[in-house]
């Protein structure tokens, strides 16, 4: 059997047309672009108000001979499109999921309620060709929604007078990046169960319950064992006020140790999750983006390449996640009894 990529296309165009006009989808999308502007509301002020403490800092030791100041203190503030994208990658960890949900639990189960899946399936179209077009149609659409809150953060950045470098801009192409992949994981998820469902209620339900397992169960869970794992390293106790160097250096050998039992298991555990391997990636990208001001030479900052190999685990995890349960759902698709 051969796809047609021609009617591939067309049941594409369809879905993606079709979510465009979902009242959910559409509900969902507006709730993430109301956390960009919260996100940028947020990162302007804390900006302002650092820079505004940085400057009456400096002015205050300019007019003192002897203040000195902590350089902790004194130092400028973080560059406001780091805090932005990172205020971001917090809220998208809990909320955007839903939008894939919307997307995903009804893509063959409210077909079937419909009965609409029956009469498409009379037409001179396969199967499979079905399943693909309705995958690649919600993956697009996903692609593009996802899209538009870096698009505002852009937009607000540049109305703000803010200077988006050649760097800046491609950390936040990395935001966008795993926030795609985090959002097609749950994609699949959705229709798999929309597969396996008789209504659009039960795959919501089902979805749903894996969702919660996964941001809030898993993370639990993995605390748990990290310290059930730490704590068979006893916790080193410093040695005295007066240690000698090999003391020092049997201590933080010790907690080394324990660190190491403990972020090994935890990591492991939260590599089997999307919210794991998502989080993971905005921590780092978060720490990527860091120092110097928004002007700071691209030459200074690490490469794409180093960039990705720091992460290129938790890209394997989140596309791994989507790409079985899409398996699955294009295996029942495929044996589904529409009578």
């Amino acid at each position: 059997m051969r796809i047609d990529l021609s009617r591939v296309a067309i049941i594409a165009r369809k879905e993606f047309a079709d979510h465009l006009t979902d009242r959910t989808f559409l509900l969902v999308l507006a709730l993430l672009g109301i956390l960009t502007l919260l996100a940028l509301e947020q990162g302007l002020a804390s900006y302002t108000h650092q820079m505004e403490q940085y400057l009456a800092i400096l002015e205050m030791t300019a007019h003192s001979e002897h203040l000195t100041t902590s350089p902790l203190v004194s130092s400028p503030p973080a560059p406001v499109l780091r805090t932005i994208l990172s205020i971001m990658g917090r809220s998208f960890l809990l909320f955007s999921p839903l939008l894939a949900i919307a997307v995903g639990f009804d893509l063959i189960s409210g077909e079937r309620t419909t009965r609409s899946l029956r009469t498409l399936l009379s037409r001179p179209v396969y199967r499979d060709e079905v399943i693909t077009g309705k995958a690649v149609g919600g993956t697009a659409v996903l692609v593009f929604a996802s899209a538009v809150p870096y698009l505002l953060v852009l937009a607000g950045a540049l109305v703000a007078g803010l200077t988006v470098t050649p760097y800046d801009a491609a950390i936040m192409a990395l935001y966008w990046g795993a926030l795609v992949f985090y959002l097609l994981a749950y994609f699949g998820v959705a229709v798999a169960f929309s597969a396996f469902s008789e209504d659009g209620g039960r795959a919501l339900a089902w979805t749903m319950a894996v969702f919660i397992l996964f941001s809030v169960i898993v993370p639990v869970a993995a605390e748990d064992a990290a310290n059930s794992a730490a704590s068979s390293y006893p916790a080193p106790a410093w040695p005295g006020d007066n240690p000698t160097p090999d003391e020092v250096q049997q201590y933080l050998e010790e907690r080394s140790s324990r660190y190491a039992a403990y972020n090994g298991v935890k990591n492991t555990i939260l590599a089997l999750s999307p919210n794991g391997n998502y989080e993971t990636m905005v921590q780092m990208l978060r720490s990527l983006h860091s120092g110097g001001g928004d002007g700071e030479a691209v030459a200074e900052k690490p490469g794409l390449e180093d960039v990705l190999g720091r992460f290129w685990q938790n890209i394997v995890g989140l596309v791994a996640f989507p790409a079985i349960f899409l398996a699955v759902a294009y295996a029942r698709f495929m044996r589904i009894d529409l009578r």
